[in-house]
């Protein structure tokens, strides 16, 4: 992509627009436009496969721990299963799902591109303007909607080993019926990750501090600037290492919610959901009663 960027014919730069007679700029004809494109789409394609397979192999882990913790493996060499059912079974709906975000992502960068390329002398009037903030927020709410439908069915593709969009319908109508608890998870996954990098960014930052304040042999003019910059650093990785587990709550939520409409009939399931088949069986038994008369 970037050596077709420089593939063009020179000419003067215009000196209206601020440009001086020895500079040139490259101007492109139609096929360098089309295979400009052409790699800017392929290279977010590939971005969002590359995302979308690890999101898959994730998901499946979790799910297949969920259903075989307490079977003879006790929920060990998941990953191993994960990225076998990944690129034995699932790089065709990993692949379509990433190249529907891709296109989501190809229309915001034309519309970013061909807005800054138009430069109309009407953009500054107020109309233009809110039209141009009301259309980048509706792309950037496609994207957004895009990747979390495309995220849900690589979960209930690794659950139910059903196509794309059977997975993703699962997926929203499970996320529609269950908006509550999906919510209170969100809620719950988002404090979590916030404090966990709120915490791993102060105490690098801390550590920083001392380190830099107490060794002679480090000469620093002010030691808050190396810190902030320790700080944003440890707290990208936090990032990246914490939705690992945001992205794990999401696919043991939904493993238990597709084992709740099986009435909980496995057998291999964590320890602790023996308490709600106990349950389960004792509302069966009396489906007229309630806590308050039988405790059940």
């Amino acid at each position: 992509m970037l050596y077709i960027f420089s593939v063009g014919y020179p000419e003067p730069r215009p000196i209206e627009d601020g440009g001086m007679p020895f500079l040139t700029i490259m101007r492109w004809d139609d096929k360098t436009h089309a295979a400009f494109f052409y790699d800017v789409f392929g290279l977010f394609w590939i971005n969002a496969f590359i995302i979308g397979v690890c999101q898959f192999i994730i998901g499946a882990s979790a799910c297949i721990w969920y259903f075989d913790v307490a079977g003879d493996t006790e929920g060990e060499g998941t990953v191993g299963k994960a990225f076998h059912w990944a690129f034995r079974y699932h790089l065709g709906s990993i692949a379509f799902g990433s190249f529907l975000i891709a296109v989501c992502q190809m229309l915001r960068f034309l519309f970013e591109y061909y807005r800054k390329k138009i430069g109309t002398a009407n953009q500054d009037l107020k109309l233009v303007k809110v039209l141009t903030c009301l259309t980048r927020y509706l792309l950037w709410l496609m994207d957004k909607c895009v990747k979390f439908i495309s995220k849900t069915a690589y979960i209930q593709i690794a659950l139910q080993n059903t196509w794309f969009f059977k997975s993703a319908w699962n997926g929203f109508a499970l996320v529609i019926k269950n908006a509550h608890r999906f919510g209170a998870a969100a809620s719950i996954g988002n404090i979590f990750m916030f404090t966990g990098m709120l915490a791993i960014m102060s105490v690098n930052g801390l550590i920083g501090y001392i380190f830099l304040t107490n060794f002679d042999f480090i000469e620093v003019e002010s030691p808050i600037p190396p810190v902030v910059a320790i700080c944003v650093i440890s707290g990208s990785i936090a990032y990246g290492f914490i939705s690992i587990f945001s992205f794990t709550t999401d696919a043991i939520l939904q493993s238990f919610l597709l084992d709740e409409e099986l009435r909980f009939s496995g057998k291999n399931r964590p320890q602790y959901m023996v308490v709600f088949e106990e349950e389960l069986k004792k509302r069966a038994a009396n489906p007229g009663c309630c806590d308050a008369c039988c405790g059940c």
